[in-house]
């Protein structure tokens, strides 16, 4: 099942056939025009923080975009008190607090038991809560975590983003250096900066 564009409501079942996008696909007799997904092979349309009302296409309209999200704030505040103190009830309590808002159970005792089962934690409610806004990639920064969430330096393999039918399409880190890894945590300070003050030096990373 779609929701549709324009209307918003449901516009019945639509197939999703691998690399087929908008086309004419039969199946046991009767004809279909396959799930649009504007080339991507996973069948899945990202639909977060859109308009809410119809008729106008996907990228049209206007939205008023959350500068700021209550329960990044809650997380931001669980991750700061566990670094500090390990698992507090109250951090725990607003952790919960986002699930209950989506449904979900809370949390689990072993998942709050000490300071880096709760970190865990943490870190998959943010992928969870805050898909798509933008934050994972600063995270993994923040955190010093990319070797750890991708590969470690060096690794001849890298890492392959596959499709549906478990193809191959983009490999990411493939023999990335520790150089490179340490460049991606901090900035190169502009050229330009140094110029309008002598007195500025360069990131080491960068020198």
């Amino acid at each position: 099942m779609r929701i549709g564009i324009l209307s918003l409501k449901s516009t019945g079942w639509l197939p999703f056939i691998y690399k087929t996008w908008n086309a004419n696909v039969t199946i046991d007799g009767k004809t279909y025009i396959s799930y649009n997904t504007d080339g991507c092979n996973s069948g899945y349309v990202f639909r977060k923080f859109l308009r809410n009302y119809a008729g106008q296409g996907r990228s049209e309209g206007d939205y008023n975009w959350p500068v700021m999200r209550l329960a990044d704030v809650y997380l931001m505040y669980a991750e700061a008190t566990n670094e500090i103190n390990g698992p507090q009830a109250d951090a725990i309590a607003l952790v919960n607090k986002i699930r209950r808002r989506g449904n979900l159970p809370a949390l689990d005792a072993s998942k709050t038991g000490d300071k880096a089962s709760f970190f865990a934690a943490i870190e998959q409610e943010r992928i969870i809560e805050l898909l798509g806004e933008g934050q994972r990639a600063f995270d993994i920064r923040r955190w010093h975590a990319i070797e750890r969430v991708w590969v470690p330096p060096y690794d001849g393999n890298g890492v392959w983003r596959i499709d549906t039918q478990a193809a191959n399409q983009q490999r990411y880190f493939q023999n990335t250096s520790e150089l490179a890894y340490q460049q991606c945590y901090i900035f190169r300070i502009p050229e330009s900066e140094r110029e309008r003050n002598p007195k500025l030096t360069q990131n080491k990373p960068w020198l």
